[in-house]
C-alpha cells in the first residue's frame, strides 16, 4: 500500500444555510491544524455558483476567490489543507440539459470556471450531484440511456479536463444506502457509476442513511464492490440544517474501529454555527489519530501496515494519546472540554468579545404593570387591563415539606445579585493552561459569586450535554427526560393521605420532583451565566438553542409544582383530577420511532421532547417564537401561587403606577385597589390556577385563569363583586383629573358596573377564563411566553379544551400579546360592550 494517496480528513461547509465568514473560515482553520486535520472542502448549498449560476466565474471579492488569491503564506490554511471546489452539476434543475449531450456541439466543461480557480491555485475538485431532480431532459436521454452514465461521461470529461487532478471527487444522486433502489448491490446507478467513472475519480457516500448513526466495515464492503474503489465519507452526523431547534455538541462516536483501511478520505458537514463545532472537530481529530496509531500498530486491530497514509501524520502538541491506538468518544469528550473552556473563555476575554444584553432591571420607579408584550420593547404607557378584578385570603397551598411563606422557592439554586458589570479575566486562558491543573478553570463557588466570571467546566459540559448527538442526548438531559417522564406517570401517587400504606410513593415523588427542579434551576442559570460570560460569537451562535430550553423548563417546572400542591388539596385522587393524569400518561407517552428513522423525525431533539410532555404540547404556535434581539442575562423563576404572593402581586401592581400626590394618598388608604381590579377575583375563586414570574427583583408577571368560566363569573357576580363595591365606595375618587385618576376611575367603574353577561356559544366552546400580565421590565419574551405555557397546560390537564379573555378595544398591547399567544377574534355579536373585544384560542 506504499502508493496508496493521503487519507483525506477535515470539514466539508457542505450545510444549507448562510455560508460561514472569511473570519470564521480563518478561526476553523486555526482548529484544523491544532487537531492535524488535513482537508477544507468549500461546499455551501446557498453558493449560487455552486448551484444555479454554476456556469458564471468567480469575481475577486467573492469567497472562493479570496481563499485562492492570498499568498501562500497568509493562507493560514494551506499550510495543512488542500482546498477542494465543489462544483454542482445537474441537468433540467440546473440547466445543463443538452449540454451534456454530444450531440448538441456544446462542451460540457468549457463554460465551468474550475479552469478560473485552477490557475489560481486550486488543485482539488469535487463535483456534486446531491439533492438534485433524477430527471433529464428529452436531448439528455436521447444520448444517454441513463442518469448514471450521463453523470459519469461529464465527471469523466470534467476530470481529464482539468489535467487528471490527484483529488478528483464524485457526489452521486444515490449517496447512502436507504435512498439506493432496492439496495446498493443491487442498484443499477451504482453499479453503473462503478462501471464507468474513470479510476482516479473518488466516490462521496454518507453512509446507511444521509444522518448515519453508525459506520462499520461491513456496511462499507458493499459499497466497495458496488463502486469498485473506497469511498469517501461525507459525514452529516453533526449537519443541523433539516431542524433549527436541534444542535450538536457531543463527540465523535458511532464509527468502529479500523474504517481508515475501508476509506479513502472522511470529511465532517457540521453544525450551521461555527461556534458548536469545537467539540465535534476537536474529537474528530483524535478519532483520525487514533485510527493512524491503529494502521502504524497493527496488533491492535489486525490491520496490515500503511504507513503511507500521508505526510501529515506526525505527533504534535494537542494529539489524542489516552491509549495509543484505541479512540475513545468519552476520553476524547473530556480533553476537547478542557480545551473548549479554555477558547470559550480566551475569545470573551478578548476586547470586544462580549455582547451587550439587556441588564436585570430593578423592580422600583418602574412603569405600570402591563400585558407581555412579546420581550421586545417596553411601553410607558399601556392600557388599564379590561378583565376580571379581585381580592381575597385564599390561596393554594404549600408544598409538603416546605416551609411556611417559602414554599416551592425553596427548591431552586439562589439567583445571582443583579448583572452587575462585565469584567474579564486577567489574561486570556490557553488549552495548555487548561490541561495543566485546576489552577485554569473557574470553580462553581467563583461562579456564582460572580455572574460576569468566566465559564466553569462543569456549565460547559451540561451544555454539551443538553445538545449531545443526533440519536442521543447527554446524560443530564436524559435524566431530566426521565425524570419528567416518571412524575407524570406517577403523579396519582402524590394524593395519597400520609397515614396510607403506600404513603411512601408521594415521598419519593417529591424526592424526583426535587431532583427535576434542581436540574431545571441548574439550565435556567446556565442561560444566564452564557449571556453575562459568552464571547459574543459563541453567544449569537448557540443563545437561541439554551433561550428554547430554558423557557420549556420554566414551564414544565412550574407544572410540576402545580401537580404537586394541588393534588394535596384533593383527598379523593380519582375525582376532579383523575382526568388530568390519564390524558398526560396516554397523550404524552413517549413516541417509539422505527429502528431506520431519520434524525429529522425527531423534531426539536431535548426541546420538542421537553415540548411534547407538556399538556399543550400539540399547540406548537405557544412554543415557537425567534429569541430577543438583545438577550438578557435575568433570572426568573416560575411558580403556582405561594400564600405570600397575593401582598406582593398588590404591591407590584401599585408600584407600577405613577399618578398625583392626591390619586396617592387615596391609594395609601386603600392599597390593595388595584390589586383587586387586576387580580383580587381570581385569588379568591381560582388560585389553583394562578401563576406567578418573578426575577431578581420580586415578582414581576402573573397568569391566572378560570377552569369552569361560566360558574367563575356566577360567583364573581353574586358573590365577591357586592363584598368589593361595599369596600370600594362609588365616590372614592378625587373628582378632578390628574395623574393616574384615570387608572382609579376605571378600577371603580369595573366594581360598581353591572358586568356584561358572556354569550353562551363562547362559554361552551372555550369553557376557560385567562388573564395574563407582565411588568414591562420583562423585557424577554420568553418569560412572558413561559408563564402562558404553564396555565393553559394546567387548565389542558384539567380537561379545558379552549380558553378566552377579556380585552378592551383600544388596547393594542394586549391584542397584539395576545394574538402572539394564538388567540384570536371571537366572532360573536356583544353589541352591549363595543368597547370590549373577547378573543380565544383552543387547546
Amino acid at each position: 500500500m506504499a502508493g496508496r494517496p493521503r487519507f483525506l480528513c477535515g470539514v466539508v461547509e457542505g450545510f444549507y444555510g448562510r455560508p460561514w465568514s472569511m473570519e470564521q473560515r480563518k478561526l476553523l482553520f486555526q482548529w484544523l491544524k491544532r487537531r492535524e486535520l488535513n482537508c477544507y472542502m468549500y461546499a455551501p448549498k446557498d453558493e449560487l455558483k455552486h448551484r444555479l449560476l454554476w456556469r458564471e466565474p468567480y469575481t475577486e471579492h467573492e469567497p472562493a476567490c479570496s481563499l485562492l488569491s492570498k499568498p501562500p503564506k497568509s493562507r493560514v490554511w494551506s499550510l495543512f489543507l488542500p482546498f477542494l471546489l465543489a462544483r454542482t452539476w445537474c441537468f433540467q434543475v440546473l440547466g445543463i440539459g443538452s449540454c451534456c449531450s454530444k450531440n448538441s456541439g456544446r462542451d460540457p466543461c468549457s463554460p465551468c470556471p474550475c479552469p478560473q480557480v485552477a490557475a489560481m491555485g486550486c488543485h482539488s475538485f469535487a463535483l456534486l450531484f446531491d439533492d438534485i431532480d433524477p430527471c433529464m431532459c428529452q436531448a439528455d436521454r436521447d444520448v444517454f440511456p441513463s442518469l448514471a452514465q450521463a453523470q459519469a461521461s461529464v465527471a469523466n470529461e470534467a476530470y481529464q479536463e482539468l489535467g487528471q487532478p490527484s483529488i478528483f471527487l464524485f457526489c452521486p444522486t444515490e449517496y447512502c444506502s436507504s435512498l439506493c433502489s432496492p439496495s446498493p448491490s443491487q442498484s443499477c446507478y451504482l453499479l453503473t457509476l462503478g462501471q464507468e467513472l474513470l479510476p482516479g475519480i473518488g466516490v462521496i457516500w454518507t453512509g446507511p442513511k444521509v444522518v448515519s448513526q453508525e459506520l462499520s466495515a461491513t456496511l462499507l464492503e458493499e459499497v466497495e464492490g458496488v463502486l469498485r474503489r473506497q469511498p469517501v465519507i461525507w459525514d452529516n452526523l453533526y449537519a443541523n440544517d433539516y431542524d433549527c431547534r436541534r444542535v450538536f455538541l457531543g463527540p465523535y462516536t458511532g464509527r468502529a474501529p479500523g474504517l481508515m483501511s475501508r476509506l479513502c478520505g472522511l470529511l465532517l458537514n457540521p453544525n450551521c454555527e461555527l461556534q458548536a463545532n469545537f467539540i465535534p472537530i476537536h474529537t474528530l481529530g483524535s478519532w483520525f489519530q487514533s485510527e493512524l496509531g491503529s494502521c502504524a500498530h497493527p496488533d491492535h486491530t489486525g490491520m496490515e501496515i500503511t504507513a503511507a497514509l500521508g505526510d501529515s501524520q506526525g505527533s504534535q502538541e494537542g494529539t489524542y494519546s489516552p491509549r495509543e491506538g484505541t479512540y475513545s468518544p468519552q476520553e476524547a469528550l473530556e480533553l476537547a472540554l478542557l480545551d473548549w473552556v479554555a477558547e470559550i473563555n480566551q475569545q470573551a476575554s478578548e476586547p470586544g468579545g462580549r455582547a451587550l444584553g439587556h441588564p436585570s432591571i430593578s423592580l422600583k420607579g418602574g412603569a405600570r404593570l402591563q400585558p407581555s408584550t412579546g420581550g421586545q420593547e417596553v411601553v410607558s404607557e399601556p392600557q388599564p387591563h379590561d378583565c376580571v378584578p379581585g381580592g381575597a385570603e385564599q390561596c393554594g397551598p404549600e408544598p409538603c415539606g416546605a416551609a411556611p411563606g417559602q414554599g416551592w422557592r425553596t427548591v431552586t439554586s439562589e439567583p445571582g445579585k443583579g448583572s452587575g458589570s462585565r469584567t474579564s479575566p486577567d489574561a486570556p486562558v490557553t488549552p495548555d493552561e487548561a490541561r495543566s491543573g485546576p489552577i485554569a478553570l473557574v470553580t462553581p463557588e467563583e461562579a456564582r459569586s460572580n455572574p460576569t466570571a468566566p465559564l466553569t467546566l462543569e456549565e460547559v459540559r451540561m451544555l454539551v450535554e443538553l445538545f449531545y448527538l443526533p440519536y442521543h442526548h447527554g446524560p443530564q438531559a436524559q435524566r431530566l427526560l426521565e425524570h419528567f417522564r416518571w412524575l407524570q406517570a406517577n403523579s396519582l401517587s402524590v394524593g395519597v393521605p400520609a397515614a396510607a400504606p403506600d404513603a411512601c410513593g408521594g415521598t419519593r415523588w417529591r424526592g424526583r420532583a426535587q431532583s427535576f427542579q434542581l436540574l431545571c434551576a441548574q439550565i435556567c442559570r446556565l442561560h444566564s451565566r452564557l449571556v453575562s460570560s459568552a464571547s459574543r460569537a459563541l453567544l449569537y451562535d448557540l443563545h437561541g438553542y439554551l433561550w428554547d430550553i430554558r423557557n420549556v423548563l420554566l414551564a414544565a417546572s412550574a407544572f410540576v409544582l402545580w401537580l404537586d400542591g394541588h393534588l394535596l388539596c384533593d383527598p379523593d385522587p380519582k375525582g376532579t383530577w383523575g382526568s388530568c393524569f390519564g390524558w398526560c400518561q396516554s397523550i404524552t407517552a413517549p413516541i417509539l420511532l422505527a429502528g431506520d428513522a431519520e434524525p429529522w423525525a425527531r423534531r426539536g431533539g431535548l426541546f420538542g421532547e421537553l415540548q411534547a410532555l407538556l399538556p399543550v404540547g400539540n399547540s406548537c404556535d405557544l412554543f415557537y417564537h425567534p429569541p430577543p434581539l438583545f438577550p438578557s442575562s435575568q433570572l426568573y423563576l416560575l411558580h403556582p401561587l405561594l400564600p405570600l404572593d397575593k401582598a406582593e402581586l398588590y404591591r407590584m401592581c401599585q408600584e407600577s403606577l405613577d399618578c398625583d400626590p392626591k390619586v396617592a394618598e387615596i391609594l395609601a388608604a386603600h392599597p390593595d385597589i388595584l390589586g383587586d381590579r387586576l387580580l383580587g377575583s381570581f385569588l379568591s375563586l381560582s388560585p389553583e390556577y394562578t401563576f406567578v414570574l418573578e426575577d431578581e427583583g420580586g415578582p414581576c408577571g402573573y397568569a391566572a385563569g378560570a377552569l369552569c368560566a361560566e360558574s367563575f363569573l356566577q360567583q364573581r357576580d353574586s358573590n365577591w363583586l357586592p363584598a368589593t363595591r361595599h369596600k370600594y365606595p362609588r365616590d372614592l375618587g378625587t373628582g378632578t383629573p390628574a395623574p393616574g385618576q384615570d387608572v382609579l376611575e376605571e378600577a371603580l367603574l369595573f366594581f360598581h358596573t353591572e358586568p356584561l353577561a358572556v354569550p353562551l356559544p363562547v362559554l361552551r366552546r372555550f369553557p376557560s377564563l385567562v388573564q395574563l400580565g407582565t411588568a414591562p421590565r420583562v423585557l424577554d419574551v420568553g418569560a412572558s411566553r413561559s408563564l402562558a405555557i404553564c396555565l393553559l397546560s394546567a387548565l389542558r390537564a384539567n380537561g379545558s379544551r379552549g380558553v378566552f379573555c377579556q380585552v378592551s378595544a383600544t388596547d393594542q398591547q394586549q391584542l397584539s400579546f395576545y394574538s402572539r399567544l394564538g388567540f384570536v377574534a371571537l366572532p360573536v355579536a356583544w353589541d352591549s360592550s363595543p368597547g370590549t373585544r373577547l378573543l380565544g384560542r383552543l387547546l
